[in-house]
């Protein structure tokens, strides 16, 4: 009887708890939803490039990760194995002839700013690090050229460390999911940060940041394939938008 006295008297509060209780559970489920499929997407659809070999070697990394910049990654493929297999070493980068190296990245575009940039960085590793890829996230970013993004991308796929790649379209995967209102600009949104950090898995790093990546170019466009998406049944942005068009 006294515990039956003790539950009514104190059910708003009980109520309340058991209430924030079941929406933590159901916010650590979509977080878990998300992240699992990510990685079977990944398992099932995902895109053969070269540099996502278990062979490939964090100097390889570190240079093709500066080629995906501002062009796309099928580019990268055709023209990047050359490269990197004359080059497989920053040695042997440091000792080559810009000449040589413009004529292997020409088809990438920007090769003259891309020339400056393998130079910059080929010295600096050669001065500071006897010509080896740091493998502190820190360290990394004080090499020239090498942003947040190029950092955690090297610390991802060359040592398999836990960290985001936040990119415009990872972002956009997260901010569609979530119903983040993300920022312009990626480096200052604190918010999005925060949720791809929460999303981080303890294991498979590698496949859900490939993951997001593939998505992101395949379905989650910038005019998103929703239809194809298998995120969509929790999607927050596939169910906002289906809302509308049946209002």
């Amino acid at each position: 009887m006294r515990f039956i006295i003790f539950i009514w008297r104190n059910r708003n509060q009980i109520v309340k708890k058991f209430l924030r209780r079941e929406s933590h559970t159901n916010y650590v489920n979509l977080n878990r939803y998300f992240v699992e499929r990510i990685i079977r997407f990944y398992k099932v659809n995902k895109r053969n490039f070269f540099w996502r070999e278990s062979s490939i070697t964090p100097f390889q990394i570190t240079i093709i990760e500066l080629f995906l910049k501002k062009t796309r990654a099928e580019n990268v493929q055709k023209y990047g194995y050359d490269f990197i297999k004359k080059y497989n070493n920053n040695l042997i980068l440091f000792n080559s002839v810009d000449k040589e190296i413009l004529k292997l990245i020409k088809p990438l575009g920007l090769s003259n700013q891309r020339a400056i940039t393998l130079r910059k960085i080929t010295n600096y590793l050669h001065e500071n690090y006897n010509d080896k890829v740091p493998t502190n996230f820190v360290e990394l970013k004080e090499i020239p050229y090498i942003g947040d993004y190029t950092a955690s991308a090297i610390m991802c796929f060359a040592y398999n460390k836990r960290y985001p790649i936040l990119d415009v379209n990872s972002s956009r995967i997260i901010s569609r999911f979530f119903l983040i209102q993300n920022k312009k600009d990626i480096r200052n949104d604190s918010l999005l940060k925060q949720k791809s950090l929460e999303l981080l898995p303890r294991k498979k790093i590698k496949d859900y940041n490939w993951g997001l990546l593939d998505l992101g170019a395949m379905i989650c466009k910038k005019n998103p394939k929703c239809q194809n998406c298998f995120l969509r049944r929790k999607c927050r942005y596939f169910i906002l938008n289906l809302n509308k068009e049946k209002a």
